[in-house]
């Protein structure tokens, strides 16, 4: 599994052609996303029209490396953006619900009932 730590990452807004290789998704980063394909630290999502697919484009400094998913049943949910946009920075806990296949507009967190923490003893 690949380690996401420590990296940003940028998810492709339109659907990507899942036959493109490492050259065509740097392409694709370069022109469209205006970004450095060889910049360090970042990892580029791609998705195909159905969201059934994932490619993941990272510059490790030696070389570049591609990742790739297909879900046997279901779909990714890709979080709400700005349809004008070609690129848009996204958080790792994001990406980490993304590949889970949980849809982010959709989460939310929990409020905890009682005011007391569970450090505090009962009185």
């Amino acid at each position: 599994m690949l380690s996401l730590a420590g990296y940003n990452f940028y998810i492709y807004t339109s659907a990507a052609d899942m036959r493109m290789g490492i050259n065509g998704l740097s392409g694709i980063v370069r022109n469209q996303m205006a970004l450095d394909p060889l910049a360090k630290g970042i990892i580029y999502l791609f998705f195909n029209g159905r969201l059934t697919q994932v490619k993941m484009l990272q510059f490790d400094g030696d070389g570049q490396a591609l990742y790739y998913k297909r879900l046997a049943r279901g779909t990714f949910g890709k979080p709400v953006y700005d349809p004008g946009c070609q690129a848009m920075m996204i958080e790792r806990k994001d990406v980490m619900l993304i590949l889970e296949g949980i849809e982010i507009k959709y989460r939310k967190r929990y409020e905890r009932k009682s005011g007391k923490s569970p450090d505090q003893p009962n009185q």
